[in-house]
């Protein structure tokens, strides 16, 4: 069997990492800059009132797409933050034909002003998330934009004192719900 590894390097490896990841617990307030990507599920049924104007038809989305956010934010101290963000959840496509038997598109993106709350641990964060969310929705035969609330948790590890790689499941309570889960980077200057 191939060691990776020769067994007197790993407790000085073990020792090394530990000591990198010290500097990390530094308190990074400031400004910061965030971006990451997503997967996103969304599980809906539109029906005639949704159509402009209206149809006799139903639309049924159960679809997942791949999206990414990009944010800015003020981190207050190591437990509140405020944050804005554009995201942008891709395609998503219908389950059920429309009247001429194609499948139906929608494209959501939307802009959010929320805040944070975090509790460190050690080089670990765990945080709550939430704020208003103004959304826009366009689909093949509609279109539809309004504010309403998001929230989600996460929890990130903060490297280098500055960075943190964060991974976080967010909930968009829109016209439909959209199902966020995300990973990325968050820079504090």
């Amino acid at each position: 069997m191939t060691k990776l590894l020769p067994s007197s390097l790993a407790p000085l490896l073990a020792v090394l990492t530990f000591a990198l990841a010290l500097p990390a617990q530094a308190d990074s307030n400031g400004f910061f800059l965030a971006g990451g990507v997503n997967y996103n599920a969304l599980d809906d049924t539109f029906d005639k009132e949704d159509f402009s104007p209206p149809e006799d038809l139903e639309t049924i989305y159960d679809d997942s797409s791949t999206g990414f956010n990009l944010g800015a934010g003020w981190r207050f101290n190591k437990w509140i933050a405020v944050d804005a963000a554009y995201w942008d959840f891709g395609e998503f496509r219908s389950e059920s034909d429309a009247i001429n038997g194609e499948k139906d598109n929608l494209d959501a993106t939307l802009m959010t002003l929320g805040g944070i709350a975090s509790v460190p641990l050690w080089i670990f964060d765990v945080y709550a998330r939430g704020g208003a969310a103004f959304w826009d929705l366009e689909g093949d035969r509609f279109e539809d934009n309004g504010t309403d609330l998001y929230y989600g948790v996460g929890a990130a590890l903060n490297i280098f004192g500055s960075l943190d790689i964060y991974l976080e499941a967010v909930r968009f309570d829109m016209e439909t719900d959209i199902n966020s889960i995300g990973a990325g980077l968050r820079f504090t200057f």
